[in-house]
């Protein structure tokens, strides 16, 4: 009965391993509750509302720094405080008050938790050399491409907050990177469509178009078929 000792054996450990996320949730949300902005109406709900967004910006921060460990579990913290607020949100004129941030805020919170990870990173402006392609990938493997001239940190966190780029059509998780940086301004275009067509973003993936450079992305296409 080898198989029945594995199989309980993996249950214990998945059952402790989200007794571990739950108790960290629980030090999270006494760690943001001081960060919460003044709500006297719904604060419960303002809580998760706020542990939301944080746990969206650092997923973004630790993907940024390739620590996927720390990433997946603010990932699993957006989740726990999601079913916590839909539990006690609000009641508008179209049901309960949706989970979203405005990017203004978003690129607020990003600043705030960058300087809690980095307190003490010397304060540079960001010049033109940051412009990038990214690339996004969901849980089901759809990606979106996309370019940015400024932290590409904060240009992801503007797509989940406007619900734009992949979430526009659907994803809830995505794995964030950058393809290529340090990019001159003239070339954007062309490489974010090359990239397009060597993703299959367009066809089979989030993209809506092919770019601004058609030809580029027929040569990314074509590098793909090569691959």
């Amino acid at each position: 009965m080898k198989w029945l000792k594995r199989w309980r054996d993996a249950r214990a450990k998945a059952a402790a391993e989200r007794a571990r996320v739950r108790a960290l949730f629980e030090s999270f949300l006494i760690q943001t509750k001081r960060l919460v902005p003044r709500a006297p109406k719904y604060p419960d709900a303002a809580l998760y509302r706020h542990a939301w967004k944080r746990a969206v910006v650092l997923e973004i921060l630790y993907q940024g720094q390739s620590d996927e460990t720390r990433a997946s579990l603010y990932r699993e913290f957006q989740k726990l405080a999601a079913g916590r607020y839909y539990r006690v949100a609000p009641v508008g004129p179209y049901g309960k008050v949706r989970l979203r941030m405005e990017g203004a805020a978003a690129t607020r919170l990003l600043e705030a938790e960058t300087r809690v990870l980095s307190p003490s990173a010397p304060k540079t402006k960001r010049h033109r050399p940051l412009a990038c392609i990214y690339i996004g990938t969901c849980e089901a493997g759809r990606v979106y491409v996309g370019q940015t001239v400024e932290a590409p940190e904060r240009r992801w966190i503007q797509h989940r907050a406007q619900g734009s780029g992949p979430f526009k059509n659907g994803a809830q998780w995505v794995d964030w990177k950058v393809i290529e940086g340090a990019i001159p301004l003239a070339k954007l275009d062309e490489r974010e469509s090359y990239f397009i067509g060597f993703f299959d973003a367009f066809q089979n993936g989030y993209n809506d178009t092919r770019g601004n450079d058609w030809a580029a992305y027929e040569r990314g296409c074509d590098s793909r078929s090569k691959a």
